[in-house]
């Protein structure tokens, strides 16, 4: 983090950590702390759930796992190590907007800067036209 704060054009992270971002400010990074998470938004919760286990299962591969998998294949074993239910802690899913606002300010409240959402699954539409017309504002206002 220290080289990064001095060398660097900024900080990505995947997690709000708040003491690795403030070690970032406090050793002179000057870049914007940039940060990247997943949803699933859709009218039912269960459905949700089961689409995010299904096409992100390896968002909850333990340790370093996902960074030193060499292929597909190996993705694919690894991730019958995730249940449904870790992926349910770990990304928001489901139509309660109020708890996917919860887990997005978590980042803003750690000192990012910007966050980058990601939704999982096919309700594109569904997704900008409810989700982010009622999450976007809450943190523009």
């Amino acid at each position: 983090m220290r080289l990064a704060a001095k060398i660097g054009d900024g900080y990505v992270t995947t997690m709000p950590d708040a003491d690795l971002i403030k070690l970032y400010r406090d050793e002179g990074g000057k870049g914007p702390v940039q940060a990247g998470t997943k949803v699933c938004f859709g009218s039912d919760e269960a459905d949700a759930r089961k689409t995010a286990h299904r096409l992100w299962p390896n968002e909850q591969l333990p340790g370093e796992l996902a960074q030193v998998l060499p292929t597909p294949a190996h993705f694919e074993q690894a991730s019958q190590l995730v249940t449904e239910d870790m992926i349910a802690e770990a990304v928001p899913c489901g139509p309660d907007l109020d708890r996917h606002f919860e887990a997005l300010n978590e980042f803003a409240e750690a000192g990012a800067d910007e966050l980058f959402v990601q939704q999982i699954g096919p309700n594109q539409d569904e997704f900008f036209d409810t989700w982010a017309a009622e999450i976007v504002p809450r943190f523009n206002s």
